[in-house]
């Protein structure tokens, strides 16, 4: 079978959640099949819309060079006639019998109506949401839930997240109109037609993409699978203070300042680890440089990024990893990652977390942005370290292999297929 991947990013350019798990997913499928991955890249030093060819790890990759010159509107961020025009071509050279989109960010809806031209079926698995979303996240710039994405007001919740030199900048070259802010209204209804499945890979953002009008029938929940062998070797190593550790790409939405608000006040209890990268350019009032200034204490620890072949070497030196994320995540993969980590977790009560962690079985819940709460949470794990050893070991949460996901996937596309035929 030939099989195309399209993903906003990919490594070694990203290794966060859904391109770690693309790679994943793309390395297993290629072992009996073929695979290329289509994805887009930055680099100011390349021509805008250049197609780099080349391979990475016994893949084919299609990166395209995308710096995001010439945005103007928030229709841009969708709906790009340049990168449908060069995928297009890519598309004939590559010829594949499906296509699996894992993310368009940066790229453009209308490669779906491209690869529907052709007759080839489509897979689409939603790791956020973008598609009724320009954040991705349904947050507001105050760090709020939406509630209404199909009726809010893009325009202004992207300017207010911006910082106020690229705010003056980016409004100042915005095309204003109504399409600009009945343009989350048209995202998923164009492309869902034209898409034969939806994967959601937890039961909550199913019934969240059923909420904003999918049919039932064509969205399904299956479950990410991962690379288990990372974790062979997971004994963690001796401290004389309990460590606990956040891993995530440090922007507002991942509640990091939270935990640090929290973790101040105890007072020498505990030391505190930081994983994690800002985005380049992202717009945002210096939100590392505020993490930094609020962590003047010996305790806490900037650790940078890592290879996510490195996760486990991490997470030995974390006795329990701290989830404050503000937004209701899909199915973050850090999770399953501290389970067969055996690390216990605190977590927020929200989105797909709650499907991955039981209260007072693997970790804790508490409620997201109450610093208050916790700190109560991570003060209890201190002082009952008992407990604390038993949701380690606990580890209820069912971890899946990226080979039975492989198998899973397969079957799909073999189905999918067959309809075509």
């Amino acid at each position: 079978m030939n099989i195309l991947q399209i993903i906003h990013s990919f490594p070694p350019e990203s290794m966060t959640g859904s391109e770690v798990y693309t790679y994943n997913l793309a390395k297993g499928l290629a072992k009996n099949n073929k695979v290329s991955v289509f994805y887009r890249v930055n680099d100011p030093q390349r021509p805008e819309y250049e197609i780099i060819k080349g391979r990475y790890d016994g893949l084919n990759v299609y990166k395209i060079n995308n710096t995001l010159k010439g945005y103007r509107s928030i229709e841009k961020i969708y709906k790009n006639q340049k990168i449908e025009e060069i995928f297009s071509q890519v598309l004939d050279e590559v010829r594949p019998d499906l296509v699996h989109i894992q993310h368009l960010l940066f790229l453009s809806t209308g490669i779906v109506e491209e690869i529907k031209k052709r007759g080839i079926p489509i897979v689409f698995t939603l790791h956020d949401y973008w598609l009724v979303c320009p954040r991705g996240q349904l947050l507001k710039y105050n760090l709020k839930p939406c509630k209404e994405p199909l009726k809010a007001n893009c325009l202004y919740c992207l300017g207010r997240a911006l910082s106020f030199k690229n705010l003056a900048k980016r409004l100042l070259g915005f095309r204003f109109g109504r399409r600009i802010f009945k343009r989350r209204h048209f995202a998923l209804q164009d492309i869902e037609p034209n898409v034969d499945l939806f994967i959601a890979p937890s039961e909550f953002l199913r019934r969240k993409f059923i909420e904003f009008g999918l049919p039932p029938e064509k969205i399904v929940h299956l479950d990410n699978g991962m690379d288990l062998s990372l974790f062979d070797d997971i004994k963690k190593t001796e401290s004389d203070q309990i460590r606990f550790g956040f891993i995530g790409t440090l922007i507002p939405s991942k509640g990091a300042h939270v935990l640090l608000e929290a973790f101040r006040k105890m007072n020498g209890k505990a030391t505190l680890k930081i994983y994690g990268h800002s985005p380049v350019n992202n717009g945002l009032f210096d939100y590392a440089r505020k993490l930094k200034r609020m962590a003047k204490a010996n305790n806490i620890s900037f650790m940078g990024t890592f290879d996510n072949k490195e996760v486990a070497r991490v997470f030995k030196d974390i006795d329990v990893l701290v989830f404050p994320s503000l937004w209701e995540e899909n199915s973050p993969m850090i999770l399953r990652e501290a389970a067969l980590s055996r690390t216990p977790v605190i977590a927020s009560r929200i989105g797909g977390a709650e499907e991955l962690v039981q209260d007072y079985q693997n970790g804790v819940l508490f409620e997201p942005g109450n610093k208050t709460a916790l700190y109560e949470k991570m003060n209890f794990l201190i002082e009952h370290p008992q407990e604390r050893q038993a949701m380690g070991c606990a580890a209820p949460v069912r971890v899946k292999h990226i080979k039975e996901n492989c198998s899973q996937l397969k079957e799909i596309y073999e189905r999918l297929m067959d309809a075509k035929n």
